[in-house]
């Protein structure tokens, strides 16, 4: 659809300029008539770019071929190539949040107009956009941050009957969300019933059962108690199909973020929050549904580092369910959504924030008041490498400055930073972030997969971790045991990839043409499939623990090996503003902030030291629900 679109607002422009006088061509505006095409990298792929020129104009901008991500691409590829010919210059500024794929873009377009004889310099000169006069609106409640916590609050405070202005610094919704898996972490006894159980996962049922209970503090022993008599109960009647419990859930989210800095300091997730993330997030799933008519896939799935069959996903897509549909729910209720607008600063009076300033693209100013309060929905900070290490106390020397991230480049930290400058805002877990072992080594890209159906093996073959074990556990050992900067290789079937970089993937009918491929000694990578294949046989890795085995890696009918090079890159931010249950945010002196909420990954003290794969989409969705229903009502 985003093709057609271009192609059809090319169409426009083309159709409106010739049918109007332009100026005589200069010697900075010639060209040689003709179409031209040029390409440059993208995200993902290769980006092509079709341009048409008269003698002297630029007619129509094309985008006839490319592979960037749905969604977080879309406000680029619709832009830019009408800004091009509105403007008749390449001087624009690269789209916020999509900043790979407009640079791509405008590269791929100066080769096309290069080939049509322009003078790119001048071609290139900075547009300089006008301002627009001050806009101020009032509502009842402002939510900062277009990603899934933002867009939840934002509905759920229309669904309250309640005036809501949502404003996102990006030209889309989506931020991370989009960028992520889209797997959402939810206990449901309907979907565990239709979900067949096996050994493996009797055997990691097991291993809960022995664990010291003075390894649980507080409310988590007593959880720790109940989880034990759940399962021994399931153990002792019929396993066929899967097991599951809020209870287990908060274990498994506890002993996940369980983890010490390195100066020996112990981080854990707050109970009062943890319980309330996995006792809401089903339930949240069900709103959505209800409220904005999202649908979801009966079928469990589970993404990297998640340790359960627990995940639920978008039926359509991301950018429909996630997005699309809860947008269009706050438009069709009174709703607002004002886009490529930043927030810059929160208002604040006799203690309570009352409104927040912003400034749009170009420069517009954007004044926004908040009868009840304001949401903090911006996001982690990720994107800022410069941040990350100035609070790193976790990964030392393994952080480096050009480390890549799955994140967009919009999530730098400012709901943060503006929240602390306002009314001086505590923060937690600061110093915790957790790296997607799964980055494609090229670019830091999300390569999307969950670990149960491949393994992971060094640069010269040899096995080195379970690759179901949490994500920061298979990063340090990346580090450890890998390549530079933690370089290894995923050996799998093609069958089993959820995506392809050609850069950095590699194809082969038999391990021994694979392993040449990548210059790995064909008898030592041979050897380690075999013994690996063998492990799945039995269910358990004497090596490493691996416990859940979905396939074995052979080969059957068309498919072929598989490996992808990857390398531990930037991916969630543990910390952020302190927050209650009611997500009230906190200042330093342990008081509420009047009039501020905060929600998603810029706040702290849910995950501690490591994230499940999976709970982030719960987190962000289920605590937006409740900001939502908390401004709304000014509770």
């Amino acid at each position: 659809m985003k093709k057609l679109s271009v192609l059809f607002i090319s169409f426009v422009m083309a159709v409106t300029l010739s049918a109007c006088s332009t100026a005589p061509a200069s010697s900075e505006t010639a060209y040689k008539a003709g179409t031209y095409t040029g390409s440059a990298q993208g995200m993902n792929g290769e980006v092509v770019v079709e341009v048409e020129v008269s003698d002297d104009a630029i007619l129509s901008v094309k985008i006839t071929d490319e592979k960037e991500t749905d969604g977080i691409s879309d406000p680029a590829i619709e832009t830019l190539p009408v800004e091009i010919v509105e403007y008749q210059s390449l001087g624009l500024d690269t789209i916020t949040g999509c900043t790979v794929t407009s640079t791509a873009i405008l590269e791929a377009a100066a080769k096309a107009l290069e080939s049509a004889g322009a003078d790119l310099a001048s071609l290139q000169k900075p547009v300089e956009k006008i301002a627009g006069e001050t806009i101020e609106k009032t509502a009842d409640v402002i939510v900062v941050g277009g990603g899934g916590a933002g867009i939840s609050a934002a509905a759920t405070v229309a669904s309250e009957g309640k005036t809501v202005i949502l404003i996102e610094k990006t030209a889309a919704l989506g931020g991370n969300t989009l960028a992520s898996g889209g797997v959402w972490n939810a206990v449901n006894a309907e979907l565990d019933a239709l979900t067949p159980s096996d050994e493996g996962r009797l055997s990691t049922l097991r291993t809960y059962l022995e664990y010291d209970e003075n390894l649980f503090v507080g409310e988590f022993k007593n959880t720790y108690s109940t989880l034990k008599q759940q399962i021994n109960d399931y153990l002792s009647d019929d396993t066929s199909t899967l097991f599951d419990s809020v209870e287990f859930h908060l274990i498994q989210s506890y002993l996940g973020g369980l983890r010490e800095d390195l100066d020996g300091n112990t981080i854990y997730g707050s109970y009062d929050l943890l319980n309330t993330l996995v006792t809401n997030s089903d339930a949240t799933i069900s709103w959505l549904k209800e409220t904005a008519g999202s649908e979801f896939n009966n079928t469990l799935s589970e993404p990297i580092g998640s340790l359960w069959l627990r995940s639920q996903t978008p039926k359509t897509s991301k950018q429909v369910d996630f997005f699309d549909k809860p947008a269009a729910y706050v438009e069709k209720n009174g709703g607002e959504i004002i886009y490529q607008t930043t927030a810059d600063e929160l208002y604040v009076e006799n203690g309570r924030i009352v409104g927040v300033h912003a400034v749009k693209n170009d420069g517009t100013e954007v004044i926004l008041h908040a009868n009840n309060g304001v949401i903090l929905a911006t996001g982690g900070f990720a994107g800022n490498t410069e941040m990350v290490m100035k609070y790193d106390n976790y990964w030392g020397d393994d952080l480096y400055a050009s480390i890549g991230s799955t994140n967009v480049s919009s999530t730098v930290g400012e709901g943060i930073i503006m929240a602390q400058k306002a009314a001086d805002a505590d923060v937690t877990g600061m110093e915790f972030t957790q790296l997607m072992p799964i980055g494609f080594a090229s670019n830091g890209r999300l390569a999307l997969g969950n670990g149960t159906n491949v393994m992971y093996v060094t640069p010269e073959g040899k096995r080195f971790v379970d690759e179901y074990a949490e994500r920061d556990v298979i990063s340090k050992a990346a580090f450890a045991n890998g390549g530079e900067q933690g370089l290894f290789y995923e050996i799998g079937l093609k069958s089993n990839v959820a995506l392809w970089q050609d850069e950095d993937c590699y194809e082969a009918s038999s391990i021994e043409e694979l392993a040449k491929l990548i210059n790995m000694d064909p008898s030592v990578l041979t050897a380690e499939v075999e013994k690996y294949n063998g492990y799945a046989d039995a269910g358990l890795d004497a090596d490493f623990g691996k416990t859940v085995f979905t396939t074995k890696i052979e080969t059957s009918g068309d498919d072929v090996y598989v490996a992808r090079a990857m390398k531990p890159s930037l991916h969630h931010t543990m910390g952020g503003l302190v927050i209650d249950t009611l997500c009230h945010v906190y200042n330093q002196s342990g008081e509420v902030i009047p009039g501020l909420y905060a929600a998603g990954e810029v706040t702290g003290g849910i995950h501690a030291g490591n994230r499940l794969g999976g709970n982030a989409i719960a987190d962000i969705y289920t605590f937006g629900h409740i900001a939502g229903q908390s401004a709304a009502n000014a509770n």
